[in-house]
């Protein structure tokens, strides 16, 4: 990965932790930052993996990752994104014990609204909300993810053999992978391999809203 990219990757974490969570005294910036940095540490020691190992593999630095492990950085949605490629484990590991709430009946479970995990990117332009309870390997990764009028969202490859199945909820969300493009709009579905480069773009002046469920090698 070029130095270049590794520092948009520090700077969008650095821009999320300063901007969309008001610093690192933000009750939700902690909770995310901890569980992340609890998850990323307990990967390493399963996979006997370094700080340099891992800084490899996503391409995000050394300093910044011992600073995650330590609560001391709050990741953006991208450098997640990053982080599950590099360690390839499905995105909701690493978002595991970040639950709003920890009780309930975890086979009968009703999430409301205006509840869920949201995470950013650093402009707030594209915003995912979890749906699912995190960290139970029964349940299927399902998101709700908006994005702004006029924004774009590059993804870089997910992990291998990594899907995703986008349900249109409103608005019109343009979808690009590997030289082929889809328009969809309320009601249109979409499913195409996530391992390789795409792009998502709101042509709108209205909020494109949609379901998002991963699948992956494992699943």
């Amino acid at each position: 990965m070029s130095d270049s990219l590794t520092e948009a990757l520090v700077s969008e974490v650095r821009a999320q932790r300063r901007d969309a969570l008001s610093g690192p005294d933000s009750p939700a910036g902690r909770e995310l930052g901890l569980a992340v940095g609890k998850n990323v540490l307990q990967i390493r020691g399963e996979r006997n993996l370094d700080l340099e190992a891992v800084a490899r593999r996503t391409g995000i630095r050394t300093d910044l990752l011992a600073a995650l492990e330590s609560g001391g950085a709050v990741p953006s949605l991208r450098a997640v994104w990053n982080l599950a490629t590099g360690l390839e484990v499905p995105f909701g590991r690493l978002l595991a014990n970040t639950m709003l709430t920890a009780g309930g009946d975890p086979d009968f479970r009703i999430q409301q609204a205006d509840r869920g995990r949201v995470i950013e990117s650093s402009t707030a332009s594209f915003r995912s909300r979890v749906l699912f309870l995190e960290g139970d390997p029964r349940a299927p990764e399902v998101y709700e993810f908006t994005l702004r009028p006029g924004a774009a969202e590059e993804a870089a490859a997910h992990a291998d053999d990594t899907f995703e199945h986008i349900t249109m909820l409103r608005g019109t969300l343009i979808v690009s992978c590997d030289g082929k493009t889809a328009t969809l709009r309320s009601g249109d579905t979409l499913f195409f391999r996530a391992d390789l480069a795409h792009s998502y773009h709101n042509p709108e002046e209205e909020d494109a809203v949609a379901h998002l469920v991963m699948s992956y090698r494992h699943s």
